[in-house]
């Protein structure tokens, strides 16, 4: 998930791909706030902290099972969203 990396924001060439950069990770972040509150908080701390699974599991209190199944089932929920909410060219609308 690019919107996560804000290196890709700085790697941008253009005011048309930081736009387009800032549009993928504002479309990411409303389809993250629908998750359930577990998928959300694992998503939140494997990705944006960048802690391991391993990492989450110990934080959560859960097992490791739950952190990559919440982690598998929010990827899909936010995949499946984005790429209905894209036109022919890809780009969110």
């Amino acid at each position: 998930m690019h919107a996560f990396d804000t290196a890709a924001m700085e790697r941008a060439a253009s005011d048309e791909e930081r736009f387009a950069q800032y549009e993928e990770s504002s479309a990411l972040f409303k389809v993250l706030s629908r998750l359930p509150d577990q998928q959300l908080d694992v998503m939140v701390l494997r990705h944006l902290r960048g802690m391991s699974p391993s990492t989450v599991a110990d934080v959560l209190g859960v097992p490791i099972t739950s952190v990559r199944s919440d982690e598998r089932h929010a990827r899909h929920a936010v995949e499946a969203v984005l790429s209905t909410e894209s036109d022919p060219e890809g780009k969110a609308l």
